[in-house]
């Protein structure tokens, strides 16, 4: 339904609010209720907000910011209320994005839902043209999350080349050797935490919070974002240089080599002062002379505003969508899983500390077992996941098979069975290893990590979540372990009867 009103400075807009109030009830008590069922996602977002001079500490101050902006159109806003069906749309595919990335453990994923999510129910509740006009907000939402890491290192790298070429210009004695500035009296590292990212996301926050309180237009905003976030870079810039020269004239004796997280700030206010005083010339958006200043609708537009039922109706929809996806996401725990019959195993025994095994934590069960094949003393490891959180996944950051330095050749193959599996080669101080490894998700294998999450999704839609790192590693005697490979039989044959028997979910 459409809901069309007058507002001029001077009428009195009966039931306007009340008209405004009951979506935005709505969208407030949806919003609350879904990040009480799902607390981990603002949990994750809190040990961000929360880091003393963390990139994303702007957040606690920042959101509230966005958010009031945000109600504060959808009450004043000069727009129809027109509640639309699309958004019901909207919210189920963020729902499941969500859960999508529940199920992954995708962290990120689930946040970069949340504002989406909002202006799924604005849409929802108040229709097109209220979604409109939050939109601005509702995309600043996204400074306070943290997908602006991919920027740490070419910040990183463009401060270490200016701090760098700013101390020869000085002729201070220093050998660089990538991000490490070896000085004589110690080393200075220009760390992830010295490319100013931090300084880069305030810049831009306080730039636009600055043009809509000078009631700056679109481009006029823009340049004052673009200004700041320059001076941001280059007040770094400033800061590392300084830390440098002060650990060099102070021969790292000075507190501030250590500790220098309120000078990195101070210096960030010298600029931004520099900035207030440019900006002042910048000229406030004024509406031309033709525009009318009060909104009215064509009496025979007017209908009556969307009713209580179709509120309560969009509401208990929403609410379900919204209760049902963490209710989801819950059910991965398999505690009722038990190890197949066929992991039995009748060719050796189970080792109580495996020789060797890969870098991977946060398992839920181990199997080691070692067999002679071939006239080869083999071990076959499998480590489990019954059941994955964020921190604790099969596919994550700190999971590995060995350190990229060991790693001297990997080579992906498809097995007979049509399983892919990835043969590595290592060489730890001398000592060479052939392993051949992969991942085991449902009944479906994968070598790659982003196929992995894909095929783990998938499996999961399945009913079988449980996965699992299979692995089989020997000594190698022969170069480039070709003996061990031989032995193994060609096209690694063998890995398939070994994985039929150590399956997830036998047939």
């Amino acid at each position: 339904m459409v809901v069309s009103y007058q507002w001029s400075p001077t009428q009195v807009r009966s039931g306007f609010f009340a008209r405004r109030g009951v979506p935005l009830v709505y969208c407030v008590f949806s919003a609350i209720a879904f990040m009480a069922l799902a607390p981990d996602t603002l949990s994750a977002l809190h040990h961000r907000w929360t880091e003393l001079n963390g990139t994303y500490s702007h957040g606690y101050l920042w959101v509230p910011v966005c958010l009031g902006l945000v109600i504060h159109r959808l009450m004043t806003g000069l727009f129809q209320t027109n509640p639309s069906l699309a958004g019901v749309i909207a919210i189920l595919m963020c729902a499941a994005l969500w859960l999508a990335g529940s199920i992954i453990q995708l962290g990120l994923l689930q946040q970069l839902v949340l504002p989406a999510l909002l202006g799924g129910l604005i849409l929802t509740g108040f229709g097109w043209a209220a979604l409109g006009a939050t939109l601005v907000p509702l995309f600043g939402l996204y400074l306070a999350i943290p997908i602006w890491d991919v920027f740490i290192v070419p910040l990183q790298d463009l401060t270490t080349a200016v701090s760098t070429f700013a101390i020869s210009q000085l002729a201070i004695p220093a050998f660089i050797d990538g991000y490490f500035i070896h000085l004589p009296y110690g080393i200075v590292e220009v760390a992830g935490g010295c490319s100013g990212l931090n300084y880069s996301l305030v810049a831009v926050v306080l730039a636009l919070v600055y043009g809509h309180q000078r009631r700056l237009s679109g481009p006029m905003t823009l340049v004052a974002v673009l200004v700041l976030l320059l001076l941001s870079i280059v007040g770094n810039w400033v800061r590392v240089s300084f830390l440098i020269l002060i650990a060099y004239y102070s021969e790292m004796n000075s507190s501030l080599v250590t500790d220098h997280g309120l000078f990195g700030w101070a210096i960030f206010c010298v600029f931004y002062l520099g900035f207030l005083v440019w900006a002042h010339r910048l000229r406030a958006h004024k509406p031309a002379a033709s525009r009318p200043n009060h909104f009215t609708a064509p009496p025979t537009q007017y209908q009556v505003p969307a009713s209580a039922i179709t509120y309560l109706a969009l509401a208990i929809v929403t609410l379900i969508i919204l209760a049902g996806t963490p209710w989801l996401a819950q059910q991965r725990g398999q505690g009722a899983w038990e190890a197949p019959e066929t992991w039995v195993a009748s060719a050796g025994t189970t080792l109580i500390t495996p020789t060797w095994q890969p870098e991977f934590t946060g398992y839920d069960l181990q199997s080691v077992v070692r067999f002679i094949h071939a006239g080869m003393t083999l071990e076959m490891g499998q480590q489990v996941y019954l059941e994955q959180v964020q921190g604790k996944e099969l596919v994550g950051y700190g999971n590995r098979i060995a350190p990229q330095a060991q790693i001297e050749r990997r080579e992906t193959l498809t097995l007979n069975s049509g399983r892919t599996v990835q043969t590595v080669e290592l060489n730890a101080n001398g000592t060479r290893r052939l392993v051949v490894w992969t991942y085991q998700l449902g009944k479906a294998t994968a070598v790659s990590d982003l196929g992995a999450k894909l095929q783990q999704l998938f499996e999961w839609v399945l009913g079988r979540p449980v996965t699992a790192l299979f692995y089989v590693q020997t000594h190698c005697i022969s170069a480039g372990c070709e003996a061990e490979k031989s032995a193994l039989g060609e096209n690694l044959t063998i890995l398939d009867a070994w994985l039929d028997q150590r399956s997830l979910y036998p047939e």
